[in-house]
């Protein structure tokens, strides 16, 4: 078995129940529900990765950061180790994609044109973006190197994972750019608070990884499957 690199969104906050579009550092804080989110991640990453998470990495989003603790207790917990076993770190180029003139925006309008960007993003549109917003050629840039830097300090071969509290849409676009998977597919299925896709590398280059998980719904190549 190959390591992994488990990309879960953040728990949901104040601005999610809102409805705004809030992309940009430090941004808004858990819900009670969305410490309730992270707490029962975390026993879900205890039962699914394991003694084989060996670091977790935040986004410097307030909202991730409150996520990966409170999760990354909850796991130790769950495996029995002691407070701080498992490293926690915050990392540049995970955040969010930046909506642009349409960040903290909640009406129809800005939810309609996101909608049509992120569609884009995910499709390779090298054009689409929100007014004063970034490209999904901008994400990747930032994100990837992250990645690399990651995976360079860990041996991902060794059946050793990693956690990465991310966001819905970013994580969407980098798992789909990182894998192939169908565009479509990853437009329609929505990434809800405290889910999280995994991802294989197997030694490959980005582009080429492979999707094992994509929490709550059946990957394109199982819809079928009996």
């Amino acid at each position: 078995m190959a390591g992994r690199i488990i990309l879960v969104r953040h728990g949901q906050t104040h601005n999610n129940v809102r409805h705004l579009l809030d992309t940009r550092p430090p941004g808004a804080e858990l819900t009670d529900q969305g410490r309730r989110q992270a707490l029962k991640v975390g026993h879900e990453l205890a039962g699914y990765s394991g003694d084989r998470l060996a670091h977790v990495y935040s986004s410097i989003v307030l909202r991730a950061q409150q996520t990966a603790v409170l999760a990354t207790n909850t796991f130790e917990k769950a495996r029995d180790l002691q407070e701080g076993t498992v490293p926690l770190d915050v990392v540049h180029g995970i955040h969010e994609i930046d909506a642009g003139d349409f960040e903290m925006r909640g009406d129809e309008e800005a939810h309609m044109t996101y909608s049509t960007a992120l569609n884009g993003w995910l499709h390779g549109d090298p054009t689409a973006a929100l007014p004063g917003g970034e490209t999904y050629k901008d994400v990747l840039n930032r994100y990837q190197p992250t990645l690399d830097r990651i995976m360079d300090s860990h041996d991902l071969d060794d059946d050793r994972d990693v956690a990465i509290v991310s966001h819905g849409a970013v994580i969407r676009i980098v798992a789909t750019h990182a894998s192939g998977v169908d565009p479509n597919w990853a437009f329609r299925t929505y990434l809800g608070n405290c889910r999280y896709v995994v991802l294989e590398p197997n030694g490959r280059r980005f582009g080429e990884w492979d999707v094992v998980h994509w929490t709550g719904s059946p990957l394109p190549w199982q819809e079928n499957q009996p």
